[in-house]
């Protein structure tokens, strides 16, 4: 069982969490009543640069809190197991094909997404052509934005959703708030664009509403399965579920980062200076904190 004090800090995290998430979710649409963005031609939110400085702070923190945070702790996990005799040992490293998983599943969701966007304007697009042939309409269909929104979401939410189970997965009251604190970071930035893409999508408000709800209740859910999950393991004893499920946190992360970070359109020195502050300051904060450990703490049945 975990102690108490960790769960009522997991609890805490999934109230902050959720509230803060809620507020900058819809800062967007506050700041619009000053700044009029909606009145501009449209714009992807992301090439605002204050935007992409944020979001590349909150990149550099999950490249830190990934590679030097997570990955290690699943190897160690994943050693455990096997010193354990719970998994069997395997002529290749278990671990970096947990990670690989994490990475392709949320590869694959993505496309899956674009498949559907496209085969959608595709029919459209026929529907116009069949239209203009007839001489009854010549109207040019538009991107739906609900779809486009849909897209986003769901893309981001599940990364959500392995984040939360990041924090819901650790055994030790300092990782818990070590782990709020780099998923909170890089979350609240990308919930800021989040809701500015939506935004300058011109999305219906209740259709925004719930596409912003969506997003923000995902990492609390995650954090309670973690919980779950974690209770379900004996103290100090290595858990294949939680193993595994970390794994796979490591890959979705490292998949936002550089599919949905790096690899924009935001080369700058501004922005490579964001990001590298981004790892410095969890890089700090994890060996202020004595993340640094030797030996492996857990222990065999």
């Amino acid at each position: 069982m975990v102690d108490q004090h960790i769960i009522v800090a997991k609890i805490v995290a999934i109230v902050v969490l959720l509230l803060v998430t809620l507020i900058f979710c819809f800062i967007p649409y506050l700041l619009d009543r000053f700044y009029k963005w909606t009145q501009r031609p449209e714009n992807n939110a992301r090439e605002f640069k204050v935007v992409l400085c944020l979001l590349s702070f909150g990149g550099g923190v999950l490249i830190a809190t990934t590679f030097i945070h997570m990955l290690p702790e699943v190897i160690d996990v994943v050693n455990a197991l096997q010193d354990c005799r719970k998994l069997d040992p395997t002529p290749f490293g278990l671990p970096e094909v947990l990670l690989c998983a994490g990475f392709y599943l949320m590869y694959c969701i993505e496309e899956t997404m674009k498949f559907v966007i496209r085969r959608r304007q595709q029919k459209k697009l026929r529907e116009v052509i069949t239209i203009k042939e007839t001489g009854e309409d010549e109207e040019t269909p538009k991107e739906p934005n609900w779809l486009r929104g849909l897209g986003i979401i769901v893309a981001l939410s599940l990364h959500e959703l392995f984040g939360g189970m990041a924090i819901g997965l650790e055994m030790s009251l300092s990782t818990v708030w070590f782990m709020t604190g780099a998923i909170s970071v890089h979350k609240l930035v990308l919930a800021f664009c989040i809701g500015m893409e939506i935004m300058m999508a011109h999305t219906r408000w209740l259709l925004a509403v719930v596409y912003l709800l969506v997003f923000s209740i995902v990492t609390p859910i995650g954090v309670g399965i973690g919980i779950a999950v974690s209770e379900s393991a004996a103290a100090n004893e290595p858990s294949t579920v939680s193993g595994i499920l970390q794994g796979l946190a490591c890959g979705t992360l490292i998949y936002v980062v550089f599919f949905e970070i790096v690899a924009k359109k935001n080369a700058g020195v501004r922005v490579l200076l964001s990001s590298m502050v981004g790892f410095v300051l969890m890089f700090g904060l994890q060996i202020a904190i004595g993340e640094a450990k030797g030996k492996s703490h857990f222990t065999c049945p």
